[in-house]
């Protein structure tokens, strides 16, 4: 944690300034408090994390766990790809040259795929995740890439900012694993500054959902421990991977790709063989062992960005519904 991070740190429970306890002089700070200086709470920081929130946390259990086993897997300076930063790129409708010195909040960083994005660009990052191995993941991949960004474990229900901190906000492929999406939504918009962005991306609910086998799978295994999740996880990939590649030469067979109960994540040209099977592998995990999965509706995420008082809401042409929005300058 860089001593600068105290200036939009505030207390989630009572929203007051904290006060730096017990900490070494030297900047990055790895260990020490923070007091609030109203309700006295002390919030401690391990290994140079601030922790707001309970490591009780059930619904983020499997997630941080999957992110310290694949904490590499997505990060483009750690793979030799650019898939997360043509991903980043289309579905915030950012750029290098407007992000560049900007403070942005990253929710939900995982292992920092993300992140490492932005903090290439130039941006000033703070990445906050609910999951303990999450916050520990990411952290760990901005020491490996040289990328000096803060790491906070906070929920984005209870987030420990002051308002109005950010210059800009993106949470992909996050708000759907949370458990009121719509709340989700809404919760972000007062941490940006006048004039700010954000950015979503969320699952949305398509009519085909009900043809997908992983969605009737998925009863169940959203209420398994994580080692049976990892097991059926395993055995599908291993039997169907082997369907899914022939599949990927044939235009119209590719577009049955998302009805096999895994999925795949095949792209010739981008990704070796060996990347596409831990893409896969990663991704099916992810997807059978979220407790939530909350799908939306384009309108209703519009609803819920025009009642947080955003305007110039407008859908980017990514795969997938990426939402992004703007914080109105006063008066306007």
């Amino acid at each position: 944690m860089h001593r600068s991070l105290l200036a939009i740190l505030a207390c989630p429970e009572c929203h007051a300034s904290l006060v730096l306890k017990d900490a070494h002089p030297i900047d990055p700070i790895q260990s020490g408090s923070l007091q609030c200086a109203f309700c006295n709470r002390v919030y401690q920081i391990i290994n140079g994390i601030p922790r707001f929130a309970s490591t009780e946390a059930d619904y983020v259990g499997n997630f941080g766990w999957q992110w310290e086993k694949f904490r590499r897997t997505q990060v483009d300076q750690l793979n030799g790809t650019r898939e997360s930063e043509n991903r980043f790129r289309v579905e915030t409708g950012w750029n290098p040259e407007g992000v560049k010195d900007a403070l942005v909040l990253d929710v939900g960083c995982g292992s920092g795929r993300f992140s490492a994005i932005a903090a290439k660009w130039g941006a000033r990052v703070v990445a906050i995740d609910l999951a303990p191995g999450a916050v520990e993941a990411c952290s760990r991949t901005m020491t490996e890439i040289g990328a000096e960004i803060d790491v906070v474990q906070a929920s984005l229900y209870k987030l420990p900012f002051r308002p109005q901190a950010f210059d800009r906000i993106y949470s992909l492929g996050v708000l759907q694993h949370t458990p009121d999406p719509k709340e989700a939504m809404e919760a972000l918009p007062p941490f940006l500054k006048p004039g700010g962005s954000l950015a979503y991306w969320i699952y949305e609910k398509r009519w085909y959902r009900f043809l997908m086998i992983r969605n009737y799978i998925r009863v169940v295994t959203q209420r398994l421990p994580r080692k049976a999740n990892w097991a059926i996880s395993l055995l599908l990939v291993c039997f169907f991977f082997p369907v899914a590649l022939p599949m990927s030469f044939i235009p119209i067979l590719k577009k049955l790709q998302p009805l096999l109960p895994i999925s795949p994540r095949i792209w010739w040209g981008r990704l070796t063989l060996k990347q596409s099977w831990h893409w896969t592998t990663l991704d099916t995990f992810d997807s059978y062992s979220a407790k939530y999965e909350i799908s939306q509706r384009e309108k209703d995420v519009r609803k819920s960005l025009t009642r947080a008082g955003m305007t110039d809401i407008q859908r980017t042409p990514a795969r997938g519904m990426a939402i992004t929005a703007r914080r109105p300058l006063p008066g306007r």
